[in-house]
């Protein structure tokens, strides 16, 4: 019974120093994020949201939204909350049209494309005048929200400027997943009427909300849209 009792008192000492060790370890960089705990396991330094961790109605600016693993921060509400729209939480940087061009030896812009994606409040409406093109893989920005589902879609310039204005709720939330809206030209999926359409497009910019039109060949950055 001695020789038994020695072995277990040894091995809870193990334990102890095993967990000390560890604990000492931990800096106090390693935080623990509001969504760590799936499956009650503890996760340090998460940046991504668990998929199963679902919300419900109503919705104001700025909640986290997550149904059936679509997830996003909302950024406009009506019927009270149980509808509205959503901006993704990641973002990339692309061209509005691959094939858009300037020509130093014509001296002018070419193989530019007038869409009739001229529609300021709907970018769902313009995506899918882009997304219907047997062409539309030349569209980089439109195809890479238009990838996340076929309710997503490219914003049009009025859909950014609501974003622009709720732009401190919307990062409060994406700052817990490690991401921000930039204060940089974010790409709009309407097109620039008053002058070459096939060329030029509407941008806004999320660090003083200033809207800007820009040649389609120019790389901006993009966030995604869907309406719940």
């Amino acid at each position: 019974m001695k020789n038994i009792y020695l072995l277990l008192t040894l091995v809870g000492v193990m334990l102890t120093s095993t967990f000390s060790d560890a604990s000492a370890q931990r800096t106090p960089s390693d935080t623990i994020s509001d969504h760590e705990y799936c499956d009650q396991h503890l996760t340090i330094n998460v940046t991504q949201p668990c998929a199963h961790q679902g919300t419900t109605a109503p919705y104001k600016v700025g909640d986290y939204y997550n149904v059936n693993g679509k997830q996003g921060v909302v950024f406009e509400v009506w019927d009270n909350g149980l509808h509205g729209k959503i901006v993704s939480l990641d973002e990339t940087s692309a061209k509005w049209d691959s094939r858009a061009e300037w020509s130093d030896s014509e001296q002018e812009y070419i193989n530019g494309t007038k869409i009739g994606a001229n529609n300021k409040r709907n970018g769902k409406a313009n995506t899918d005048k882009v997304m219907q093109r047997g062409d539309s893989d030349q569209y980089p920005a439109f195809v890479w929200c238009r990838n996340k589902g076929a309710d997503w879609y490219l914003p049009a310039k009025d859909e950014l400027m609501t974003i622009y204005n709720n732009k401190s709720a919307i990062n409060s939330t994406l700052a817990k997943y490690g991401a921000q809206l930039e204060d940089y030209w974010y790409w709009s999926s309407t097109e620039y009427e008053d002058y070459a359409p096939e060329f030029w497009a509407w941008l806004v910019s999320m660090g003083y909300g200033y809207t800007y039109y820009n040649g389609k060949y120019s790389y901006g950055y993009v966030r995604a849209v869907s309406a719940f």
